[in-house]
């Protein structure tokens, strides 16, 4: 499977400081973007720590984008298989991507996830891969779901987060998990927090 390089995310996060959006706005649109560009080496589904310098305060925070193991992925459970699996759905740990660029455009940005997932959304619906389809039909509910609270931009990121971590996205990935012998469950989403951390 080939993918193309994240040139064309970059491009992403160019355009939005030109058109007014600032770095945490650029930053979001392009890791949105790449991980369809990039989506052999980081996905959607994926994580993606975050270090942000808050010139303002002058700190530096890093916002952690790391999933959680299941809390059904014991010692024990990986002790009788021998280890933890380098890829497959054992070694699927809570999708933490999305909730990191949420958490960066609520804390540091100024635009909706709408705006910020458009460059990715233009990228799927081309439609170069399978998996296309399906990843942009998510995107459009969680872009719906953002749709709910129009005058209101961070209430708006956390209904795209209950969407995707509390609502029909986290049950839809606790039937995908029971169906392949992941570990995921609905409550290891539920609670997934965006961890802010010092670097």
């Amino acid at each position: 499977m080939l993918f193309r390089s994240g040139q064309e995310a970059v491009e992403a996060g160019v355009e939005v400081l030109r058109s007014g959006g600032n770095v945490a706005d650029a930053m979001a649109a392009t890791l949105l973007a790449e991980t369809i560009t990039d989506a052999n080496q980081f996905c959607f589904g994926g994580e993606v720590p975050i270090m942000v310098y808050d010139a303002k305060r002058g700190i530096v925070e890093v916002l952690a984008g790391q999933g959680a193991a299941p809390r059904l992925a014991t010692v024990e459970f990986f002790r009788e298989r021998d280890g933890i699996p380098a890829s497959g759905p054992l070694s699927a740990t809570v999708p933490a991507t999305l909730d990191a660029c949420l958490t960066l455009l609520e804390r540091h940005g100024t635009r909706t996830f709408t705006q910020s997932v458009q460059p990715a959304l233009a990228i799927l619906d081309r439609g170069e891969f399978r998996w296309h389809r399906n990843l942009a039909r998510t995107i459009r509910k969680l872009i719906e779901a953002e749709a709910a609270s129009p005058q209101d931009r961070i209430r708006g990121l956390h209904l795209v987060a209950d969407y995707f971590y509390r609502g029909p996205v986290a049950w839809e990935i606790d039937a995908w998990a029971r169906q392949t012998g992941a570990l995921l469950r609905y409550s290891d989403l539920a609670n997934h927090v965006t961890r802010i951390d010092q670097p």
